[in-house]
C-alpha cells in the first residue's frame, strides 16, 4: 500500500471513530446521554453498550483486527439506527459513521470485499 493511501485510510479511520469514542465517554459521564439511553429502553444496558462500543472502536483501529472491527462497528451503528428509528430520533450521525467506517475499510483493506473461494 502506498503512503498516501495509508494516510488517507488513517484519516478516515480517525473520522469514523470520533463519534463512537465520544459516545463511550458520554455513556459513562454525560447525564443527558444517559437519560437518552434510558428513554429508549437501555438504562440498565448503558455501560454494556459503551463497553461494546469501545471494543468495536479498538478492534477497528488495530490493523490486524480492523476487518472484525469494521463488522462490529457496522453492527453497533446499525443497532443504534434501529433504536433511534424506533423512537423517532435522527439517524444522521450513525449513518455517517457507517459510511466513514466502510470508506476507511475499503481504503485500508482493498481486498476486504473481494469474494474468492
Amino acid at each position: 500500500m502506498n503512503k498516501s493511501r495509508k494516510i488517507l485510510g488513517w484519516v478516515f479511520t480517525i473520522l469514523a471513530i470520533i463519534a463512537p469514542t465520544w459516545g463511550v465517554i458520554g455513556k459513562f459521564t454525560n447525564e443527558g446521554m444517559q437519560a437518552n439511553m434510558a428513554s429508549i429502553g437501555f438504562k440498565e444496558l448503558t455501560s454494556m453498550v459503551a463497553i461494546g462500543e469501545l471494543i468495536a472502536v479498538v478492534l477497528f483501529i488495530i490493523p490486524k483486527t480492523g476487518r472484525i472491527g469494521t463488522i462490529l462497528m457496522t453492527m453497533l451503528m446499525s443497532g443504534a439506527i434501529a433504536a433511534h428509528l424506533g423512537h423517532d430520533q435522527s439517524i444522521g450521525l450513525q449513518t455517517s459513521v457507517i459510511i466513514l467506517v466502510w470508506i476507511a475499510a475499503i481504503i485500508r483493506y482493498p481486498d476486504f470485499l473481494r469474494l474468492e473461494a
